[in-house]
């Protein structure tokens, strides 16, 4: 039987790297050096286990190393408990961490993991998965499979251009049913947050910007319509093109999204994951539900 939190835990912090993640060996290398941690090298597939059992041992804080992939399988398990999350970003993009200005520099992140402070920050679910960065329905699903099936050949940079250029040729709509109006659109991205709508910061979470989920609808039904849209953003920004219906675009707390489809199971992209889930698709907003450690700077504003 399994000791409850009120157990006293070890003094050393546990650290779990995703050894698949593409900094896994540096990360590694560098926190040999530090006596306070326990390391635990693990696939993400092991690493729900190894984190319940950490918690159930008392542990106050944990640390993970990966992706925002890696970091929401974390905080599905951490969120709704009194432990810490800390960070030491090993992804490619790593929003979740940029959005909490933690360092991406490996050294300064472990310091910062070690002895920063804590804050309450904000997550989102989609049905019962929970989300850290955005969640998506439609043509970025597709941009996914066609880059990682590119990525075994090239580069990430170039792999996405090559498929986001493949998705505007083989264009393809979904019907869908938003809050009970009919929409027909290529897209509908929820994101964790206000995001910027314009060039160079498009998908960024807005710096003030206003908390919930963001929701965008994309209205058109080809590629090159598609194409004149994202040429219209980039110069006028979003809300001529809101004017003009041809995006639905609001800061919310929750919304349901019904797929006109016979399939039992729909993929939905989240924090850049493909999984499956059963419609329809409940997006809903949790503030202060999860416990991160965050650069000074941030305390109070995550």
């Amino acid at each position: 039987m399994k000791p409850n939190q009120n157990t006293r835990p070890e003094t050393k912090i546990p650290v779990f790297v995703n050894k698949h993640a593409g900094s896994a060996e540096a990360v590694i290398k560098s926190l040999t050096a530090y006596d306070s941690i326990t390391l635990h090298s693990l696939s993400a597939s092991d690493m729900q286990t190894a984190i319940q059992n950490a918690i159930d041992d008392g542990h106050k804080r944990i640390i993970v190393s990966g992706g925002d992939g890696t970091l929401a399988l974390a905080a599905g398990i951490i969120t709704g408990t009194e432990t810490e999350l800390a960070i030491i970003p090993g992804g490619t993009l790593n929003h979740f961490a940029q959005r909490l200005s933690i360092p991406t520099e490996t050294s300064l992140a472990i310091e910062l993991a070690i002895h920063g402070k804590v804050v309450n920050t904000h997550v989102a679910y989609v049905n019962d998965q929970i989300f850290l960065n955005t969640s998506s329905v439609g043509a970025y699903v597709t941009f996914v499979r066609t880059r990682e099936y590119l990525e075994r050949k090239m580069r990430y940079m170039m792999a996405s251009i090559l498929a986001g250029i493949r998705r505007l040729y083989h264009f393809r709509h979904t019907h869908i049913i938003l809050n009970e109006q009919k929409i027909k659109t290529p897209l509908v991205f929820v994101g964790v947050g206000e995001r910027d709508l314009q060039i160079p910061s498009a998908g960024q979470v807005k710096a003030g910007g206003r908390e919930g989920l963001h929701l965008i609808v994309i209205r058109c039904n080809s590629s090159w319509s598609a194409i004149k849209l994202i040429f219209s953003a980039m110069l006028m920004g979003i809300d001529p093109l809101k004017k003009a219906k041809l995006v639905d675009n609001a800061i919310i707390d929750e919304v349901k999204v019904t797929l006109r489809s016979r399939k039992k199971w729909l993929t939905v992209a989240v924090d850049g994951e493909l999984i499956k889930l059963k419609p329809p698709l409940h997006y809903r907003f949790k503030r202060d539900s999860l416990n991160v450690v965050v650069p000074d700077a941030k305390d109070g504003d995550a």
